[in-house]
């Protein structure tokens, strides 16, 4: 009987070159993953979150002797005023008040400060007078309300059956801060707000 030899071919093991090029694949495809998921959040977020739940709370301090042309100043953000009623703005003492408005993409946003030397400003003084700057009866507004929010302030709505009135209403040491819009839409309003400093 003649003996039989058998042989075996082992498999080699996979070089680490096709390893590491397997190994970087993964990690690139991992990272675009990643930055994809993170696009997609980020334009989740803006574009699925309600505009008052985005607005901008972080603020610079507003001194009670601030000049009315560093309030109502002549650009805010990205924005170029096209309008000011300085009315009491430049008082040296007691309630001052003042108006401007801005050109926002084509559209008109208003707005307006007033400092209350004699009392902590609340939303309720904050949102008083919101019928007649809206041009509405009480009814048919949505109004929603932050006073435990690092900058307290409210986002209210009235429906007309024309038009469509927004406002933000903040308040920043003791002076009332007003943004508000009839034509400009809230995700422009919402832009303007977050833009400004104060």
């Amino acid at each position: 009987m003649q003996g039989e030899t058998v042989v075996i071919e082992e498999e080699s093991p996979p070089s680490r070159q096709a390893w590491r090029a397997s190994g970087s694949l993964f990690v690139i495809v991992m990272f675009i993953g990643a930055a994809l998921l993170f696009a997609y959040s980020l334009w989740f977020i803006n574009t699925h979150s309600p505009v008052e739940e985005r607005f901008n709370q972080r603020r610079r301090p507003l001194a009670a002797d601030t000049a009315g042309y560093y309030i109502l100043r002549e650009r805010a953000g990205d924005y170029l005023r096209t309008a000011l009623t300085v009315d009491t703005l430049d008082a040296t003492a007691g309630r001052r008040h003042g108006i401007a408005e801005y050109d926002v993409e084509g559209k008109t946003v208003r707005l307006e400060v007033e400092f209350i030397p004699d009392a902590t400003p609340t939303l309720d003084t904050v949102f008083s007078g919101f019928f007649e700057r809206s041009g509405g009866t009480d009814t048919a507004t949505v109004l929603k309300r932050f006073p435990e929010a690092r900058t307290p302030y409210y986002f209210a709505v009235f429906s007309g059956f024309t038009y469509t009135y927004y406002e933000f209403g903040w308040i920043n040491g003791n002076w009332i801060l007003r943004a508000s819009t009839q034509d400009a839409g809230q995700e422009a309003l919402l832009k303007f707000a977050n833009g400004y400093v104060y």
